[in-house]
C-alpha cells in the first residue's frame, strides 16, 4: 500500500536530495541551486571565481597600459576596444548558454563524441557571426569616424578573430567544468567574459603592431 506525499514532505525530500548530492563525499557534486543551496555554498562558489577574475581584470588593464606606442600613434583604436572585447565575451557565453541548456535537456553528455560535434557547429556559426559583425564595424568606422584602411583592416580582422574564439572558448568550457565537476552555470559567463577581454585585447594590439609597424619604427 502506497502513503501519499504531502507537498511538505516532497519539499523535504528535495531538500534532502539536493544537501546530499552538494555535500556528501565522494558524490558527483550536482549543481548549485539559487533557492535550495545553503547560502554559505552559493557566496563560497561565487566568490572564490570572482577573486580570481578579478585578477584577470587586473592583466588585461596592465597590457592596455603598456600599449602606449601604439596608442599614441593611432589613438582613434582606444575607441573601438571596448566593442571588440566586448564582442568575445557575448558570443562566449551564447555558445556556454546553448550547451549548458543542451546538458540540462540532456541532448548533449560529456563525450568527446559530443564536444567535437559542438565545436564544428560552432565553428561554423561563429565564423559567419564574426565575419557579420566584422563587416558591420569596418562599415561604421569608416562612415561614423572616418578612419583610415589601416585601422579598418585592424578592426575587421580583430573583430572576427574575437569573436570565433569567443564562441569556441565558450563552447568547449561547459564540458570542461562538468568533466571537473564544477557548476558550469556558476563558472562560464564570468570566466569566459575575463579571459576574452585578455584574449582580445592581446590580439587587438598584436594585430594593430602588425599593420602599423612602418608608423612605429
Amino acid at each position: 500500500m502506497s502513503v501519499p506525499t504531502t507537498p511538505a514532505c516532497a519539499r523535504c525530500a528535495s531538500s534532502a536530495t539536493v544537501a546530499a548530492t552538494v555535500s556528501t563525499p565522494g558524490t558527483v557534486r550536482r549543481d548549485l541551486d539559487a533557492k535550495l543551496s545553503p547560502l554559505r555554498s552559493l557566496f563560497l562558489n561565487r566568490a572564490l571565481w570572482l577573486v580570481l577574475l578579478t585578477l584577470f581584470g587586473i592583466v588585461t588593464s596592465t597590457l592596455v597600459a603598456a600599449q602606449e606606442e601604439i596608442l599614441t600613434s593611432a589613438l582613434v583604436l582606444a575607441a573601438f576596444l571596448a566593442p571588440i572585447i566586448d564582442m568575445g565575451g557575448n558570443t562566449g557565453s551564447q555558445a556556454a548558454t546553448l550547451v549548458i541548456r543542451s546538458m540540462a535537456v540532456d541532448t548533449v553528455k560529456v563525450t568527446w563524441r559530443d564536444v567535437w560535434a559542438i565545436v564544428r557547429r560552432e565553428l561554423m556559426v561563429a565564423a559567419c557571426l564574426g565575419a557579420t559583425v566584422a563587416a558591420l564595424e569596418v562599415v561604421l568606422a569608416y562612415f561614423v569616424k572616418s578612419v583610415s584602411l589601416d585601422i579598418m583592416i585592424i578592426v575587421g580582422a580583430t573583430m572576427l578573430i574575437v569573436t570565433v574564439v569567443g564562441g569556441l572558448f565558450g563552447a568547449v568550457l561547459p564540458f570542461a567544468a562538468r568533466a571537473l565537476r564544477i557548476d558550469p552555470a556558476t563558472l562560464s559567463a564570468p570566466l569566459i567574459t575575463s579571459i576574452m577581454d585578455l584574449v582580445g585585447v592581446t590580439i587587438y594590439f598584436s594585430i594593430a603592431a602588425l599593420v602599423l609597424s612602418d608608423q612605429l619604427l
